[in-house]
């Protein structure tokens, strides 16, 4: 009996059409229930997969709009031309001019960078040290290394170290009180857009410490920000269009049609 043959155009099809996909959806496209021969059929055309979302989407790398950085964003999942999430930040420190605190390789990548940055100090493919109370971490080359040792002194702690004097630390539990009191008030679009015009005022690793102070997910406020900074608001009624009260005119109108029945 002859074996069955799988299309790679199938998946290329599939990413055309939606731009990213899920493991299930590509498996449906091929018509198998076989992970390997999803993997196999990958192999024969250039992919890239997510390193947020625990890299579950997929998408082919022609379609992949990387900015000067590398990154690109669909549908709020996250693709990096160096690849994982672990190798996208040790990149992005060894590529960074003074190092980075671990707030601030966040506010880039948009996604939690605890648990990478640990992993590549334990493998030694990362340095850190202790800079003001909070890690920096630096390259592992020893000349790399030195200069962005020298350009983050060069600053001075309190500019390179932008979150010891933050606005939000400065501001009393009252007022803190009252911010999130006043959230509460809010529906969940206009939060978004108030948390996010409060982080473009902080700047950078503004979404992280809002974050903090609100309890609100990063994603969220970096949605907001975005959605300002991209002009993408849309001004409409907050109620479904017929909800809320009846206008007046169209009371009496009702009133008049019982009366008269």
């Amino acid at each position: 009996m002859r074996s069955e043959t799988f299309r790679a155009e199938s998946l290329i099809a599939l990413f055309r059409r939606r731009r990213i996909a899920t493991m299930p959806e590509m498996k449906a496209a091929l018509g198998t229930g076989v992970q390997m021969t999803v993997f196999r059929k990958l192999q024969e055309i250039s992919y890239v997969s997510s390193y947020s979302h625990c890299g579950k989407f997929y998408t082919l790398e022609a379609l992949a709009d990387f900015d000067a950085r590398g990154l690109w964003t669909c549908r709020g999942i996250h693709f990096s031309r160096f690849g994982s999430l672990i190798d996208t930040a040790e990149q992005f420190v060894a590529r960074s001019d003074r190092g980075l605190l671990a707030s601030e390789l966040m506010g880039e990548l948009q996604v939690q960078v605890k648990e990478p940055l640990i992993k590549l100090v334990t493998s030694r493919r990362l340095t850190r040290e202790t800079v003001a109370g909070q890690y920096v971490y630096y390259a592992t080359d020893s000349s790399k290394r030195k200069d962005q040792r020298l350009q983050r002194r060069s600053y001075g702690t309190a500019e390179a170290l932008p979150f010891t004097r933050d606005p939000l630390a400065e501001t009393s539990d009252d007022t803190k009180a009252a911010i999130i009191l006043f959230l509460s008030s809010l529906n969940e679009r206009q939060r978004r857009l108030y948390v996010g015009l409060e982080s473009l005022r902080l700047g950078h690793g503004g979404d992280t410490r809002l974050a903090e102070l609100t309890g609100l997910d990063v994603h969220t406020i970096a949605k907001g920000r975005l959605e300002l900074l991209q002009h993408d608001v849309q001004i409409d009624r907050i109620r479904r269009p017929g909800a809320g009260r009846h206008a007046l005119e169209k009371k009496r109108q009702k009133s008049s049609r019982r009366s008269k029945s």
